[in-house]
């Protein structure tokens, strides 16, 4: 398993997005083009079989990053790519100016329920899965706050989100913590978190990490739920740009 250059667009600064565990590269949405009219954006997706862990990641976010040749960048990560980003900037700090962290965890606690979504996804039909993909994306990702244009967007997005790759990475997620090496990362931090969140208990996650990073902000996201970065009424362009300000870019 590894990160993998999906496009680059854009100029400015490098922001970097790793992407959550469906890892598609695609769940920017329309934020995507708005991103690259500040930034020059890289997405980037997941390949490969099955194997591996996060330290594979890591190494391969940190190839892409070499590849890119852009010396320094902004990664902005989402949900299970929040761990992906903090191990990248364990093992290849000299490359990472900032990281932008969104619903994500450096540790998850509820391991019984992965483990139960782990056995349904991997004896449930296609069909079911899909029509239940979409029922979650209505009612469980957005909710409350839902931007309708990107939720239309989200579900007429195609692909196989379900199987044996994404199995795989909720199995890395049941062995994860990075807690105790947090404090070793030295570049500026900032940590977004909604309130609504019905997949990851965000708000709890992410003051776990702002008291291990030596440098970090959190901001609360209120009436939001899981999927944000779609979100057209969320300023992720100035936060980003405050953010590339701390970093020095």
């Amino acid at each position: 398993m590894q990160a993998e250059i999906l496009d680059t667009r854009g100029s400015g600064p490098p922001l970097v997005y790793v992407p959550g565990i469906d890892g598609s590269g695609e769940l920017l949405l329309g934020t995507a083009e708005r991103l690259a009219r500040a930034f020059r954006l890289t997405r980037l997706c997941y390949g490969g079989d099955a194997r591996g862990g996060y330290g594979e990641l890591a190494r391969s976010v940190g190839a892409c990053l070499a590849e890119l040749g852009c010396g320094r960048a902004l990664l902005l990560a989402e949900s299970f790519g929040v761990a992906v980003a903090l191990a990248t900037a364990l093992e290849h700090g000299e490359r990472v100016a900032g990281l932008a962290l969104v619903n994500g965890f450096a540790a998850f606690e509820k391991r019984l329920a992965l483990a139960v979504t782990r056995g349904v996804f991997a004896l449930a039909p296609e069909a079911w899965i899909q029509r239940a993909r979409a029922g979650f994306a209505q009612r469980g990702l957005f909710a409350p706050r839902r931007d309708e244009a990107a939720l239309r967007a989200l579900v007429a997005l195609e692909g196989r989100w379900f199987g044996a790759p994404y199995r795989a990475r909720l199995e890395l997620i049941r062995g994860l913590d990075l807690r105790g090496r947090l404090s070793a990362i030295r570049c500026p931090v900032a940590l977004y978190a909604a309130d609504h969140d019905r997949v990851v208990d965000a708000v709890r996650a992410a003051r776990a990490m702002a008291a291990r990073l030596p440098d970090a902000e959190l901001e609360i996201l209120r009436d939001a739920g899981h999927v944000v970065l779609p979100l057209a009424d969320e300023p992720w362009v100035e936060r980003l740009q405050r953010l590339a300000a701390r970093a020095g870019l």
